[in-house]
């Protein structure tokens, strides 16, 4: 009985260091904070986002912090998800803002994070979104059609099949149209 004892609490001690290691990744102590510390500011600044308030000092300490966390972490598994999420963030921030000059900083800002996500992850599943959110960068907010469409273009030759795909080809169509031109195309007049 003693023996069976002494064996289940080894097995519970192996599972439980397995579990631990498991869930740090293989990343210090210190590096598992400061991914706790950035998933914390991100839930701040979304959940504040998703009831309307756009807090763009919980937006901007989350972005500075996912663009350091993955430079200084880039194999860490939550890398890839909150940079990706610091470019969702910087768009939010400049369709948000009141001034060309922030407008065209957070938009320069995005744009360059998710130009660096598909340099440093290029296999990563949302690789291929960066183009579809440059091109609403350009398309949206800054209103650069032409750049709009390249971006766009290049995520429909690269993605074939992508369910995205068919709505952009669609969306082509209209891009750079004013609302009467669109009316007018879809006979709504």
């Amino acid at each position: 009985m003693r023996r069976l004892t002494i064996m289940i609490c080894c097995f519970f001690l192996l599972v439980m260091a397995g579990c631990k290691q498991k869930s740090n990744s293989g990343i210090s102590a210190k590096q598992q904070e400061a991914a706790t510390t950035l998933t914390d500011q991100y839930h701040r600044a979304d959940s504040l986002y998703k009831i309307g308030f756009i807090d763009s000092s919980a937006f901007n300490a989350f972005i500075a912090s996912a663009i350091e966390f993955a430079e200084q972490n880039p194999k860490a598994d939550i890398a890839p998800d909150m940079l990706y999420k610091a470019g969702i963030g910087s768009m939010i921030l400049a369709k948000s803002s009141m001034t060309r000059e922030d407008i065209a900083k957070y938009a320069k800002q995005a744009l360059k994070i998710f130009y660096d996500f598909q340099e440093k992850y290029p296999e990563h599943e949302n690789a291929k979104y960066c183009y579809y959110q440059r091109g609403i960068i350009y398309d949206d907010i800054l209103g650069d059609y032409t750049s709009a469409e390249d971006q766009y273009r290049d995520f429909i030759n690269r993605n074939p099949d992508d369910s995205l795909t068919i709505q952009l080809k669609d969306y082509l169509e209209l891009l750079g149209k004013s609302e009467s031109q669109v009316e007018e195309m879809l006979n709504l007049n």
